[in-house]
């Protein structure tokens, strides 16, 4: 229980750190890299000031205190003022602290204003070394500790004390080594990361590419790990897979078209010479019927075909969808919003509006059609006014041969394809096509194209 406890908040530990990372893998892969380096910088730097640093600060006060010994010794050996001048000038010049000496009394010790290393050293080598009243005050400026001690009942020396002799000259030296070092090191973690993730990259912009239907050329990466050329490798080996595919489904198609016409030209001809009779006009009607069905089934068996992706204005294709819409008097409005240029299969794509807006008319009087561009995609929907589809029935809709209309005629049903038709373009084009209620009461269906 208790492992599962531990794996549960290591579980929701990623969860949020995986929401509020970077997206891209460039970023993740750079903080991969740098946190540690910055993790180890710091530990670097909190041993050399604490560890080094602090015992170097405590011999230098260790040092002074004892300077300031030699400097006490001194004053009681030779107490007249001939000499308190030459310790005062030799305490300047030759052990860099300054010196003097006045009657009175020192005032009450009271800790250090605020922390500082120094100080705190100092008055740990003092309270140890020293054994005298003193007062130390490290808030004078001027990069200077005062210290104040009680050399006798009545005089106090007066020491001002740099800090350049109680701390160590290479800290600057080594701050500005490590800064540059990190600088140095991020660059090139940054240019072998950015050599590394080109391929990546271009990968995933030919998969991009063949996922909306467009040309893909060969390509192959000489550099980049073994993995990256292993995907390379796979995701050309699926390309040419798909392309024999499509392919061989085309010819295929061409001979199940030319095989099942045959035999239909011949049944139309034979009804012609026969006289007319109500059989012949029903056996008629069921030719008509099949050959209308056999069209259906090869447009949604064609799929995309052999049409390459153009630059085209889709609002030229919703413009001519509804002209053909209207030439049988039907109400089909169009309306469209940004710049309307996107590279697409200008027939598949028409055929793919035609049958929505065909089908909407079937069930409604009124077909509204609306482009909107958007900043990766543009969005067509199409609005009727007919009685609509349950939700429910949303994506059953899509199975081919599917209607929702139990009767098997053509002219009020179809044949089931036309949704099914219409999606498989829009996903040829790396898009898709989606059902919602519709403003006018009936149905909408959206298409999303990407740009």
């Amino acid at each position: 229980m208790k492992l599962l406890a531990i794996g549960e908040i290591f579980e929701s530990i990623a969860r949020w750190a995986d929401r509020h990372s970077p997206q891209t893998l460039f970023a993740r892969a750079l903080i991969i890299i740098v946190v540690p380096m910055l993790l180890l910088q710091a530990l670097s730097a909190w041993w050399f000031y604490s560890q080094r640093g602090d015992n170097v600060t405590n011999r230098l006060a260790l040092i002074l205190v004892r300077d300031l010994r030699t400097l006490i010794s001194l004053r009681a050996d030779f107490p007249d003022d001939e000499h308190k001048s030459w310790v005062v000038r030799h305490a300047r010049s030759d052990l860099l602290i300054f010196v003097a000496f006045h009657p009175g009394t020192v005032r009450p010790f009271r800790p250090p204003e605020y922390f500082d290393i120094v100080a705190r050293e100092l008055q740990g080598a003092l309270d140890a070394d020293l054994r005298r009243p003193y007062f130390l005050d490290n808030s004078v400026g001027g990069e200077q500790v005062l210290i104040e001690i009680q050399i006798t009942d009545g005089e106090v020396m007066q020491v001002l004390v740099p800090y350049v002799r109680l701390t160590f000259g290479s800290s600057f030296a080594y701050v500005l080594a490590q800064v540059g070092l990190s600088l140095v090191l991020f660059g090139l973690a940054i240019w072998f990361m950015r050599r590394e993730l080109v391929p990546i990259e271009h990968l995933g912009v030919a998969a991009d590419a063949l996922g909306k239907g467009r040309d893909v050329p060969d390509f192959a990466f000489s550099g980049g790990t073994r993995e990256v050329r292993n995907a390379a490798t796979a995701f050309q080996t699926m390309r040419i897979r798909l392309q024999r595919s499509l392919q061989q489904r085309t010819e295929m198609l061409a001979g199940v078209s030319h095989d099942l016409r045959t035999p239909l030209t011949r049944m139309k001809l034979s009804l012609a010479l026969l006289s007319e009779s109500p059989e012949t006009k029903e056996l008629g009607d069921d030719v008509v019927d099949m050959e209308r069905m056999i069209e259906g089934y090869l447009a949604f068996a064609r799929g995309e075909g052999d049409e390459e992706p153009l630059p085209s204005d889709l609002g030229e294709i919703l413009q001519d969808v509804a002209t053909g819409a209207r030439r049988d008097n039907a109400d089909v409005a169009v309306e469209t919003d940004g710049d309307m240029h996107v590279e697409l299969r200008p027939f598949a794509m028409k055929r793919c509006l035609t049958n929505l807006v065909s089908n909407a008319l079937r069930h409604g009087t009124r077909v509204e059609l609306r482009a909107v561009r958007g900043r990766t995609s543009v969005e067509v929907t199409v609005d009727d006014n007919g009685p609509g589809i349950p939700p429910d029935k949303y994506e059953d809709v899509f199975r081919p041969f599917l209607r929702l209309d139990e009767s098997r005629n053509v002219d009020t049903g179809g044949v089931g394809l036309g949704l099914t038709i219409a999606r498989d373009i829009a996903r040829s084009h790396g898009g898709d096509v989606t059902l919602d209620r519709s403003p006018l009461g009936g149905l909408r269906v959206i298409v999303r194209i990407p740009i």
